[in-house]
């Protein structure tokens, strides 16, 4: 599971979670019309629903893990690098 400490991010993220206070009931987050995330309050989950998030996201790793074995690491930085320079120039042509 990923783990963001808002507190150390931009201002507007940091007001942003401050205005929101404590999440009693679920909250989407969009961008640009597209649903990004989803905040929930933990107190909604159980531990079996808990269990299952995070057995599915070790199951993404263990088949991301299986697809690059064998791969240099160089290689593979390489392909990250280069897709987030598409994305950047991307998000820069939407800006304009």
């Amino acid at each position: 599971m990923a783990r963001s400490d808002v507190g150390t991010s931009k201002q507007s993220v940091r007001q942003f979670f401050k205005r929101l206070g404590k999440v009693r009931e679920p909250v989407e987050v969009m961008l640009d019309g597209a649903l990004v995330a989803k905040i929930i309050a933990p107190t909604e989950l159980s531990d079996a629903e808990k269990q299952r998030i995070l057995d599915e996201g070790w199951a993404v790793v263990e088949k991301s893990r299986v697809r690059t074995k064998g791969i240099p690491a160089s290689v593979i930085q390489k392909e990250v690098n280069k897709a987030v320079r598409e994305v950047l120039a991307r998000n820069a042509q939407r800006c304009r």
